[in-house]
């Protein structure tokens, strides 16, 4: 067994076929299938079979996967400890929701970096922004070292941590007619496996039913502006809309029913998969997220009534 045919079977595993794998690692395909021929020889099994034009990994190979990409990747970092033990890794991949990853992660990264600049200097960070269902699928793919989450993560086998607390408000355009008819409004929500709809669908049920979607999008700038600009409702996180709200462009609409306002209420999560390798780097971050989280919930302690 050899770096050559981990790097091959990795690469194709995380592809989904030989082709796009060949390309990944920049090989010819024959060259590809034979280091995959050569590593079932060594194994005596077989990895993968065919299903239409990909490929699917049998049961070996989902066992053999994530421990492949841990010698994989700690190969890749050989030649820096080799130099300095303490170098660290030089690529970070992170994912982020589509409100953290805006609203959060640049002041999150940029403190990060200020706070460590020995561990980040020339380090390469990849900030994936997708939905909670897309993260989820690649924390399971083992393509990221850590995902920053707003949708609720029910799926077993990952490591899941609270981290934020959030609110979900339902807004309208500040001169709406019927700002409270909301059982009759159509909304603007974003997209299927988005954690926002989730939140707000799960705690609008018992109030309104299933409320009736107008437009769904996945930019929540696009859908501010299309709250802003008719007479449709929408919803995102407090946060999200803040700017909004403070210059009178988009009126809070949410009602003031405690239930409602708990079911409102959501965490934010850090995701990641226990079987992935992770750096000195990614722990790093890992811990300055979780400081951060924990100076978030100080200062509004401060700053709560008494």
């Amino acid at each position: 067994m050899t770096l050559r045919q981990l790097e091959a079977f990795c690469a194709v595993a995380l592809a989904g076929s030989v082709s796009a794998g060949a390309q990944r690692l920049a090989r010819t395909q024959s060259a590809v299938s034979l280091a995959l021929q050569e590593l079932e020889s060594a194994l005596g099994a077989r990895l993968f079979e065919r299903a239409g034009r990909g490929l699917r990994q049998t049961d070996a190979a989902r066992r053999l996967l994530p421990k492949a990409i841990e010698i994989v990747e700690r190969a890749i970092e050989l030649p820096t400890i080799a130099i300095d033990e303490a170098a660290p890794a030089r690529r970070l991949a992170i994912g982020a929701t589509r409100t953290i990853g805006p609203f959060l992660m640049p002041g999150l990264l940029a403190d990060f970096a200020r706070r460590h600049p020995n561990l980040t200097a020339n380090v390469s960070v990849d900030l994936a922004i997708e939905n909670t269902e897309t993260l989820v699928a690649r924390i399971h793919d083992l393509t990221l070292d850590l995902a920053f989450i707003e949708g609720e993560v029910l799926e077993p086998g990952l490591t899941v941590q609270a981290w934020l607390d959030d609110e979900v408000c339902l807004f309208a355009r500040a001169d709406h007619p019927a700002p409270r008819a909301l059982a009759a409004g159509r909304w603007v929500l974003r997209e299927r496996g988005s954690g926002t709809r989730e939140t707000f669908l799960r705690a609008m049920q018992p109030l309104i039913g299933t409320p009736e979607i107008a437009i769904e999008v996945s930019d929540s700038l696009a859908l501010k502006r299309l709250v802003a600009a008719g007479d449709w409702f929408g919803c995102l996180s407090r946060m999200a809309i803040a700017d909004e709200l403070r210059d009178g462009t988009l009126r809070d609409i949410t009602p003031r029913s405690p239930a409602l306002r708990r079911a409102l209420t959501r965490s934010f999560w850090l995701v990641s998969h226990p079987q992935r390798y992770r750096s000195a780097l990614a722990d790093a971050l890992l811990a300055h997220a979780r400081a951060a989280a924990g100076n978030r919930a100080g200062r509004r302690a401060r700053q709560a009534p008494s």
